[in-house]
Parts: structure tokens; sequence; C-alpha cells
């Protein structure tokens, strides 16, 4: 028998994946960090994991963090068998003094990353071209997504030209019919 993976939900919270495959951690994890006018915006990304469920949240040391908070969908790269994620934190510049915690729980592995470290020096990185992690996590992300919105597009473009061809060819035969009464 050859089948690679089996997936069974359980209402919004549980996912049962059953595979072939033996689960994997995290081969890279880190934050990047972009500011932008009177905001910083951390952004952790957590590379090659199998399987794709990882709960990621944000804390600032005592309690997690909710707002002005983001998650991207886990994504595999083509040909390849790890998924990777992204999630993002945007706070006030006034804060860049403040330490924030990325979390992550994956089912191979448990770890927390600061936004500061004790060795950082004050590097910032600009996450849309970053050396493969930052311009993979954009490029495939906003790809899919893109394709997504325009598949969309022309399936509703072309529902509307169905529905336009109906119209007429129902004039068409309304007319003929009428005519085919006065006869």
């Amino acid at each position: 028998m050859v089948w690679s993976a089996w997936i069974k939900y359980f209402g919004r919270g549980t996912k049962l994946i059953v595979s072939n495959k033996g689960s994997s951690a995290p081969v890279k994890s880190e934050i990047l960090k972009k500011k932008h006018e009177n905001l910083i915006t951390y952004v952790c990304l957590i590379e090659k994991f199998y399987p794709e469920v990882i709960r990621v949240t944000w804390t600032d040391g005592e309690k997690e963090i909710t707002d002005n908070v983001g998650k991207g969908d886990a994504w595999k790269p083509a040909e390849e068998e790890e998924y990777s994620i992204g999630s993002w934190l945007t706070v006030p510049a006034e804060n860049k003094n403040k330490n924030y915690y990325c979390k992550f729980e994956h089912e191979s592995q448990q770890r927390s990353l600061p936004t500061k470290d004790s060795t950082e020096t004050s590097q910032e990185e600009d996450c849309s071209t970053y050396p493969g992690n930052g311009t993979v996590f954009n490029r495939d992300h906003l790809m899919h997504r893109t394709a997504y919105l325009v598949y969309i597009v022309l399936l509703l473009k072309s529902s509307m030209y169905y529905l336009i061809v109906l119209f007429f060819i129902y004039r068409m035969w309304a007319s003929t019919k009428h005519q085919g009464k006065k006869a």
C-alpha cells in the first residue's frame, strides 16, 4: 500500500493526520525586525517542520498578546515535504526596548524566541528582501493569494458572461415565440 497521508477534521480545533512520514521539528526559526515610521513589525519565521499543525503565539513575557498580531497559513514550497509559517507582531516604536516573545508549539518541539537577544546589536532586517527566507515567505504566500483572487475574479467574470448569453437567448426565444402566436 502506497500513500502519504490521511487527514480528518473533528470540529474546528482538532486535526488528525495519519502519515507514514515521521514528525520533524522546525529546522530554523528566527525573528526579523522592520521599523516603519512610528511602528516596529517583528516577523517570526518558522521553517521546515512536519506535520503542518503548529501553534504560534506572541507574549510580552507574562501574558499573551492578541492585538496587532497576524499569522499566515502554513505553506509548503514546491517539491518539499516540510512546511513553513510566519507570524507578525506590530508595536509602537516607543516600545523598542521592550522584549516580546514568539512562542511556537509543535508536536516535536516547543520554543520561545525573544525579539531582543543579549548579543543583539541594533540591526534591522528588511523582511521583504531578506535572502532566502523573507523572500520565500512573501513571494510564495503572495503568489498563492494572488492566484486565488485571480481565479475567483475569472470565475465571476465567466458567470456574468453566461448570464448575459442566457438573457439574449431568452429574448430571442421569447420574441420568436411571440411572433409565432401572431401568425
